[in-house]
C-alpha cells in the first residue's frame, strides 16, 4: 500500500512538471529573436555606401550610424529597426529611404550545469535545448549515482551492440551465400541455417536482394561474353577471307612464275621485248608483296580471335580470384562480429551477476531544464523541455535527474 501510494504522488509529481515543461516550450516557441548587446547586424542603405556596413550593438543597446547618430537597437526585431532607421534618415534628409537589416552574428546561448562541455554555443535560427545538449557533448554523469543505474545502462549498452552486431551478420551471411553460388555458376541460393536463425521474418526480402544482384551480374557478364564473341566471330570471319584471298594469289603467282621463265626464255633467243619481260616481272613482284600483306592480315585477324576468346576466360579466372578473395574477407568478418557477440553476452552475464548484489533503488528521475532569460526588466527563469527552442544570450541550464527513494513495503 506505501509503494502504491509513493508511486501515485511520484506519478502527480512527474504529470504536473510535464504539463510546466510543455506550457514552457509552447511560450518560448512564440517569441521571436530580438536584438541585444553583442549581436552583429549588417545595414545595407539604398544609394549611400557610406552607411552600408555591419555594425555591432553596444552594451548600452545602441548602434551608432553616420547622418542619424545614435540609434536604439536592443529589444528591437532586425525588421522594426529597418522601419526605425528609415523614418530617421526621410527625417534627417528630407528623402525616402529604403534600408535593409540582416543579422551577421547573433549573441551566442550557454549550455550550463550538468553536461560534459559547459560554455558558448552558436546562436542559430530553430536551437533547442536538445540541441545545445547534443553539441555540449550530453548529460554528464554524476558520481553519485547509484551503481544499479551504471550497471544497467553498461547491460543495455551492451544488448544494443549485440543487436547492432547481429544486424551486421545477417548482412554477412547474405553476401557469403549470394558468393558461394556465384562461385558455383548458379544464379538461385537457399539459405542455410546459421543465416535463417539470424534473419528471422526478413529472409526472403534479404534472399531475394541477393538473387537480384546475382543475376544481374549473370546477365551482365552473358552480354559482355556476347559481345566479345560477335568481335571474335567477325575476326574469324576476316582471317577465312584472308586465307581464301592467299590461296589465289598462290595460284596466281604460280602462273605467273610459269609465264616469266617462259617469257626470259623467248628474250634469250630474242623473240620477246625487254619491257614485256619487265611488266611481268614487276607483277610477279606485285603478287608476292599482296601475298605477305595478306598473310600478315591473317595473322593478326586470328590473333585478335584468341585475344577476345582468351579475354573472357581471363575475366572469369580474374572474377573467380576475387570471389574467394571478398568470400575470405567475409568470413573474416562474420568470424569477427560473432566474437565480438560473445564477448558481449559475457559481460552481460557479468553484470547482470552484480547488478544482483548491488541495493535496488527508486526510479530514476528524469533531468531538469532551465532557460535563464534576460528581458531588460530583470532576469526570467523558465521550464523547459527538450524541443523548447532558445532565443539569442539565454543560459540554458541541465540538472541530472536524481533518484525517488522507495518508501517502505
Amino acid at each position: 500500500m506505501a509503494r502504491r501510494t509513493f508511486i501515485t504522488r511520484l506519478q502527480a509529481r512527474l504529470a504536473g512538471a510535464v504539463l510546466l515543461v510543455c506550457l514552457a516550450a509552447i511560450t518560448a516557441a512564440a517569441q521571436t529573436p530580438v536584438l541585444g548587446p553583442g549581436d552583429e547586424v549588417n545595414i545595407s542603405v539604398l544609394n549611400r555606401e557610406d552607411l552600408t556596413r555591419d555594425y555591432r550593438v553596444r552594451p548600452d543597446g545602441r548602434l551608432s550610424l553616420h547622418v542619424v547618430g545614435e540609434v536604439p537597437a536592443a529589444g528591437q526585431t532586425p525588421a522594426a529597426l529597418e522601419a526605425s532607421l528609415e523614418a530617421l534618415l526621410s527625417e534627417r534628409t528630407g528623402l525616402p529611404a529604403s534600408v535593409a537589416v540582416s543579422v551577421s552574428r547573433w549573441r551566442p546561448v550557454y549550455a550550463l550545469g550538468d553536461v560534459v562541455t559547459p560554455g558558448e554555443v552558436a546562436y542559430r535560427e530553430g536551437l533547442t535545448v536538445g540541441r545545445i545538449l547534443a553539441v555540449s557533448g550530453g548529460l554528464f554523469p554524476r558520481e553519485s549515482e547509484a551503481a544499479s543505474s551504471q550497471l544497467d545502462i553498461r547491460i543495455a549498452d551492451e544488448r544494443s551492440k549485440i543487436a547492432v552486431r547481429q544486424s551486421a551478420m545477417v548482412d554477412l551471411h547474405a553476401q557469403r551465400l549470394r558468393l558461394l553460388a556465384e562461385s558455383s555458376g548458379v544464379v538461385s541460393l537457399e539459405p542455410d541455417a546459421a543465416f535463417s536463425a539470424l534473419a528471422g521474418p526478413e529472409a526472403d526480402s534479404l534472399i531475394a536482394e541477393q538473387i537480384a544482384i546475382l543475376r544481374a551480374r549473370a546477365e551482365r557478364d552473358q552480354v559482355r561474353a556476347a559481345s566479345v564473341q560477335i568481335q571474335a566471330d567477325l575476326a574469324a570471319q576476316e582471317a577465312s577471307a584472308l586465307s581464301s584471298q592467299q590461296t589465289i594469289l598462290r595460284e596466281q603467282i604460280e602462273a605467273s612464275a610459269k609465264a616469266l621463265k617462259d617469257l626470259e626464255s623467248l628474250l634469250d633467243r630474242g623473240l620477246t621485248s625487254t619491257e614485256r619481260v619487265r611488266q611481268l616481272r614487276s607483277i610477279y613482284n606485285d603478287e608476292n608483296i599482296e601475298l605477305m600483306l595478306s598473310a600478315s592480315y591473317e595473322a593478326r585477324a586470328r590473333q585478335t580471335e584468341i585475344n577476345l576468346l582468351s579475354s573472357v576466360e581471363d575475366a572469369r579466372r580474374v572474377r573467380a580470384q576475387q570471389i574467394t578473395a571478398e568470400l575470405a574477407t567475409v568470413m573474416a568478418s562474420i568470424r569477427n562480429e560473432e566474437a565480438e557477440v560473445t564477448a558481449s553476452r559475457e559481460l552481460i552475464r557479468a553484470l547482470s551477476a552484480a547488478l544482483g548484489q548491488v541495493p535496488a533503488t527508486g526510479p530514476l528521475l528524469p533531468p531538469e531544464y532551465r532557460i535563464r532569460r534576460n528581458t531588460g526588466q530583470g532576469e526570467q527563469v523558465l521550464p523547459a523541455a527538450l524541443n523548447t527552442q532558445v532565443l539569442p544570450g539565454d543560459l540554458v541550464e541541465v540538472r541530472r535527474g536524481g533518484f525517488a527513494e522507495l518508501e517502505p513495503g
